[in-house]
């Protein structure tokens, strides 16, 4: 793909969710598995497909909402019901709970959508009436990667309340998708449902144009001689290559991460999938933009700030058997460490060859300055990640890789 055509706006931010990522699932032996029909996966699937959509009655629906576009909110929360959506698949699994109350209701007209990376996200693509273009987040019961990415109203629930709670967050260079509104059908813990995700990031600044991280680094399945994005933005800005990954990259990534869970206790997952870079008109960086708050919360912490906790069995060390510390070191050391950071780093040591234990030093010195007190938050020269094995329901085990943090 060629740098200019980022700025085509949503045609481009598809493309590159869907193309543009060879090479950047090496990090797991289940990275790049999918239980997913071909049609419906984002490589070399459908161009578009239909979601299924009834009305279902707003008494028997759950509704969570964190200050939606008063257009978006109307267009599914409708005098004849709320506009409920289902992906194809889903809907013609004999298996899922609940759909047989659902195919009793009135269907509606479908919406016409393309997947994201993640598969079970997907982006409408054709108008709407009086509704902007914006993100569907999907239960999908099918493994992808690691993890059956089924969408339970605890889910529903969190993510909502996660974005609302991103807006406490005070940081230049950080900025997020949000999950506005939040639907399920079904009583209890099986209640399933999706999530409506606006394509402007908030706080919003007009001008801006988005690239998936993966997308920077990564090669493009249709055009493989173009050098990665990454490559020809340094050349475009006329840039030193590591000032641009290591300042304007990598730190305000960690930076941003920081924030989030020092001043609020949430755990950003952020891996190349779940951020993306904002360039402005001239393509420079300019912030970094997390979207997906389906994520864990440190609720020790959050208590000893004096925040509330409206999640459901979301906090570490209660919601899993494995404590604190773990799981900050899956988050850091291997979500942003080693599912990002090392990534990009190989294009400062493949084109430019800059020394990697140098710019590891440096980063892990600004990680410090943003988290002085890692210490009692991370184990001290140990990483955990998942073990290699895929256990029931959505259940998994960490353990210790034996390799030290690189990162910190």
């Amino acid at each position: 793909m060629q740098l200019k055509h980022v700025l085509d706006g949503n045609g481009a931010l598809l493309y590159m969710e869907r193309y543009v990522d060879e090479g950047t699932r090496t990090y797991s032996p289940f990275a790049a598995r999918s239980e997913v029909a071909p049609q419906f996966q984002p490589r070399g699937g459908l161009p578009s497909f239909d979601l299924i959509s009834v009305f279902v009655p707003e008494s028997r629906v759950a509704v969570c909402q964190a200050d939606p576009q008063t257009d978006l909110r109307e267009f599914y929360v409708r005098p004849e019901g709320v506009r409920f959506l289902i992906h194809p698949e889903t809907w013609a699994s004999p298996e899922i709970a609940h759909l047989d109350g659902l195919r009793a209701l009135r269907t509606a007209e479908p919406i016409e959508v393309a997947p994201t990376a993640s598969t079970r996200t997907v982006l409408t693509i054709r108008a709407l009436p009086n509704a902007p273009a914006h993100f569907i987040k999907l239960h999908y019961p099918r493994r992808i990667s690691r993890f059956n990415r089924r969408l339970h109203r605890k889910n529903i629930q969190n993510s909502v309340e996660a974005t609302r709670d991103l807006a406490h967050i005070d940081c230049e260079r950080f900025a997020y998708l949000p999950d506005v509104l939040g639907f399920s059908y079904g009583d209890g813990d099986g209640g399933w449902g999706f999530l409506v995700r606006e394509a402007i990031p908030r706080p919003h600044r007009a001008g801006r144009f988005l690239i998936p991280f993966f997308a920077l680094y990564g090669g493009d399945l249709k055009r493989p001689d173009d050098p990665p994005l990454l490559v020809q933005l340094i050349e475009k800005l006329g840039v030193d290559a590591q000032t641009l990954i290591i300042e304007e990259i990598i730190i305000p990534v960690l930076e941003c991460w920081a924030r989030a869970v020092r001043e609020r206790g949430i755990l950003l997952e952020c891996h190349a999938q779940n951020i993306l870079l904002e360039l402005d008109s001239e393509l420079r960086p300019s912030r970094v933009v997390h979207r997906d708050c389906d994520v864990w919360i440190d609720g020790d912490h959050r208590k000893r700030a004096g925040l509330e906790m409206p999640f459901l069995r979301a906090s570490v060390g209660c919601d899993t058997p494995f404590p604190r510390d773990q799981h900050y070191s899956l988050v850091y050391d291997h979500f942003l460490g080693r599912e990002l950071f090392e990534y990009l780093l190989k294009v400062l040591t493949r084109f430019y060859g800059i020394n990697p234990d140098n710019a590891r030093g440096r980063v892990a010195a600004e990680f410090h300055r943003c988290f002085p007190d890692a210490d009692d938050f991370f184990p001290k020269k140990m990483t955990f990640y998942f073990s290699n094995e895929i256990l029931p329901g959505n259940e998994f085990h960490l353990i210790d890789t034996k390799q030290p943090p690189l990162w910190r």
